[in-house]
């Protein structure tokens, strides 16, 4: 197993994105809305990898600790997918049920320490695409009006 990506929490798309990709050089990839209406968009790092970013959380201030959103742990078959998901339950582990996505499918849990895990089944490459969210911030509208 190993990392696909991480997600990260932010209060401020638009000041994350003009950080991560004006700042720092890195490009957004992919933008969409999760089932509950909050924005859910992907940055790639390099070297195939990514985060996600998601909107609408409240940041812990400066005292307090910093907060990842998941990590994301890619399968890459059904049984080895119906195998981890029975697995954590056998031993007592807490499991969502299985969502089904676009891309396949994925289900999440906590480590001993809360950090929340994904694993996921991709059966389906994920298309990238700049338009999955019906109101983006500044930065993508611009994003989408170049030509």
């Amino acid at each position: 197993m190993y990392i696909d990506h991480v997600g990260i929490n932010t209060n401020d798309m638009e000041a994350t994105l003009q950080f991560y990709c004006s700042i720092l050089g890195m490009r957004l990839v992919r933008t969409t809305r999760t089932p509950d209406g909050r924005r859910h968009y992907n940055v790639e790092i390099g070297g195939g990898n990514a985060f996600a970013v998601f909107d609408g959380a409240e940041l812990p201030t400066a005292c307090e600790r910093q907060h990842v959103n998941h990590l994301a742990l890619p399968v890459d078959t059904f049984e080895e997918f119906d195998a981890a998901y029975q697995r954590l339950k056998d031993h007592g582990i807490a499991v969502t049920e299985i969502i089904e996505r676009g891309y396949g499918k994925t289900f999440y849990f906590h480590d001993p320490n809360g950090i929340r895990l994904q694993i996921e089944l991709k059966t389906k490459q994920d298309a990238d695409s700049l338009e999955g969210d019906p109101d983006p911030v500044p930065y993508v509208r611009a994003l989408l009006q170049r030509p």
